[in-house]
């Protein structure tokens, strides 16, 4: 009788440390036990047989081991589920991707008005002129190079085909012509050389860093360095608009700012061009519509942009 019922507290004790299996370090658990009573009159002793832990299905093996797919959750019951996902990094949103040329953009419209950034660009200007005197048109064609090299590397295997391609460099550059024709009609600004007032922005560097950005955009998965290439062709444009003294400095940072910007326009544009040609209806496509208007008024001029994606 004795026996019996220390069998039955040892059974009941198995079964309490079964319940614990999640705090018992992965060594004991993975030889779970319980104690019974002899089943034959000659066996006096006690006899221990493997159990399953509490809330694990009875699928331990003949050596009494846990099956090693219920092992993490013995470990780690607050274990995160699956369906959590980590937040979402800023930066790679696409709302991140217009914070530099919206910046750049600031600071040239800024300009216009503002005596400090007035005078920096007065002392680039006569800077340029003691640095090179001369004039040079070599950023006549240069302008050209980021996207000269972007479609003669189109043999390389991105991630859009070379109609794609096509329709990207094309949505860019009629964004970056609009932006830049309207802007230069708006906002009248007198050249550093005195040949007309559509000084800002600066077109060449639009050009420029619109190609270079395209350059970034589609082979920065093949090699960063390309489109390192094509910024310092566009930076190299820049610069030598202000040398001619074409260009203020702000007219040159506002045509940076365009061109990249109008990258970004036209590839969220794509989904929708894809849908268009190819009938494509996938869940990451979005509805996407911009509003671009400019202001002209009696002492006053101004743009606005809008961009719902």
């Amino acid at each position: 009788m004795t026996k019996k019922i220390l069998s039955l507290l040892l059974c009941t004790l198995a079964v309490l440390c079964g319940q614990a299996g999640a705090a018992v370090p992965a060594g004991l658990l993975s030889q779970p036990f319980s104690v019974s009573g002899a089943d034959s009159p000659a066996n006096d002793s006690l006899r221990i047989v493997p159990v399953a832990p509490f809330g694990v299905p009875a699928l331990a093996s003949a050596s009494g081991t846990v099956p090693s797919e219920y092992m993490p959750q013995l470990r780690n019951r607050l274990q995160r589920p699956g369906t959590v996902q980590a937040r979402r990094n800023f930066w790679h949103t696409t709302g991140a991707r217009f914070i530099v040329p919206a910046g750049f953009i600031t600071y040239g419209v800024v300009a216009q008005c503002n005596p400090l950034l007035q005078k920096a660009n007065a002392e680039v200007k006569s800077a340029a002129f003691r640095a090179f005197p001369g004039r040079t048109h070599v950023d006549d064609y240069l302008q050209y190079a980021p996207i000269a090299a972007y479609f003669g590397l189109s043999w390389i295997k991105t991630e859009h085909n070379f109609l794609e391609k096509t329709i990207v460099a094309a949505t860019s550059y009629l964004v970056m012509a609009a932006i830049v024709n309207t802007m230069k009609f708006a906002i009248p600004v007198l050249r550093p050389d005195g040949s007309a007032w559509n000084s800002f922005p600066s077109g060449h560097t639009a050009t420029a860093f619109t190609g270079a950005h395209l350059l970034f955009r589609e082979y920065r998965s093949v090699s960063p360095w390309i489109g390192v290439a094509g910024y310092a062709a566009a930076a190299a444009t820049g610069v030598m608009r202000i040398l001619n003294r074409r260009h203020w400095l702000s007219d040159v940072v506002t045509g940076a700012g365009i061109g990249i910007a109008s990258v970004e326009i036209a590839y969220l544009l794509l989904p929708v061009f894809d849908r268009w040609i190819y009938g494509k209806k996938e869940e990451t496509t979005r509805r996407t519509s911009m509003l671009f208007a400019p202001a002209v008024g009696y002492g006053y001029y101004g743009a606005g942009f809008a961009c719902v994606f």
